[in-house]
């Protein structure tokens, strides 16, 4: 009857990434608790993140560019251009003037250092040799797995022949090598949702971490799997109503829901203190 009852419940590969950071995360955004807007003081790195994703979704107009800046300068405002139309929801709260003050530094290029990001950019890697020869790339291609009991929305699929690859767009720091554990378990997700969806294999997927413009390829491992499947089963128990520990390295001074888990932390141990 539980496990019953657990399959029911649906999950989002973001719940996943989400578990990672911290499994009360997802405690109190399945109890209706959303994240309203951006977290105080987070604003401008959360506006650079979402220009810099657009970006990203967007390279092949910046790569057979010449080294021109204020045409470099015009590209990229035509880009970001309605970025607060796409993301919307993320958006929420911020003002215009601010949105607008953070757009126009994000354009003059004070957040990166251009020459050498651009240089990156246009190196050929194994992600743009890819798109190239199989024209491009699918957006934000949503899959559901009932059997998985989850749903992700990958940000580019990439169709090369038979194999269909997923790749991912990271706005924060990149590992020196490899990828991110937190990444590994993410591709894992969508290589299952993909697998049912097309009815094959996926060997492998790319993280692109688009603010220092490292392109990663990643094997997509059995391991992989197995830690994904996991984590799977804990969201699930969690989204039932288990209230988890706190994660390790749990970012509680920014976090929106700390007032509301150290009081469901002291009910708690007020309850048990009782029996």
């Amino acid at each position: 009857m539980e496990e019953e009852q657990e399959s029911q419940i649906k999950v989002k590969v973001s719940d996943l990434t989400q578990y990672l950071i911290c499994p009360r995360l997802v405690y109190f955004s399945a109890r209706g608790l959303e994240q309203q807007g951006i977290a105080k003081g987070k604003e401008r790195s959360m506006i650079e993140s979402i220009l810099l994703k657009e970006l990203a979704f967007n390279l092949h107009t910046i790569r057979g560019m010449k080294d021109d800046e204020e045409d470099i300068k015009r590209v990229i405002e035509g880009i970001v251009d309605g970025v607060e139309w796409i993301y919307k929801e993320e958006l929420k709260g911020v003002e215009k003037n601010f949105f607008e003050a953070v757009k126009t530094d994000f354009i003059r290029s004070q957040s990166m250092n251009v020459d050498e990001w651009l240089r990156k950019i246009r190196n050929e890697n194994g992600l743009s040799k890819l798109e190239k020869a199989h024209g491009g790339y699918e957006r934000e291609h949503t899959m559901v797995s009932v059997k998985l009991g989850m749903s992700g929305s990958v940000d580019k699929l990439i169709r090369a022949g038979e194999e269909v690859i997923p790749c991912m767009i990271k706005t924060g720091k990149c590992p020196e090598y490899s990828v991110w554990k937190s990444d590994r378990v993410q591709l894992a997700a969508y290589a299952m949702l993909i697998e049912e969806e097309f009815g094959t294999t996926v060997k492998r997927g790319f993280v692109e971490y688009i603010r220092s413009a490292e392109f990663r390829e990643s094997q997509i491992r059995r391991r992989d799997k197995a830690l994904a499947l996991q984590i799977l089963k804990r969201v699930k128990r969690i989204k039932g109503g288990v209230f988890p520990e706190k994660g390790e390295n749990a970012p509680c001074d920014n976090c929106v829901f700390e007032e509301m888990c150290e009081t469901k932390k002291t009910l708690l141990s007020k309850l048990f203190s009782r029996r």
